[in-house]
């Protein structure tokens, strides 16, 4: 099976990443349109990493650990999450 990395961090990530930014500005929408609005933007703004196997997977997660891969991600989704709150399609 073929996998996009980021996809998989962009799944880990957006709950936590969208749980701190509602601390900062109460009014954050996480509906599931919302949501899957922030992800697809965030997903637009990342560089692939395609994986095909399981040992591909865990090293590229160690590689994204290791060289800020995580908080591109967390910038990524950020960025997605204040132009999805001002312009919200729900």
């Amino acid at each position: 099976m073929i996998l996009n990395y980021p996809e998989l961090a962009v799944q880990e990530l957006i709950d936590e990443v969208l749980k701190e930014y509602a601390q900062n500005n109460p009014h954050t929408c996480n509906c599931e349109r919302c949501k899957n609005d922030i992800m697809a933007l965030s997903l637009n703004n990342l560089p692939p990493k395609y994986v095909v196997t399981d040992h591909g997977n865990i090293l590229t997660k160690t590689i994204y650990d290791q060289v800020g891969g995580k908080a591109q991600v967390v910038a990524a989704l950020t960025a997605a999450i204040q132009k999805v709150q001002k312009n919200p399609r729900h």
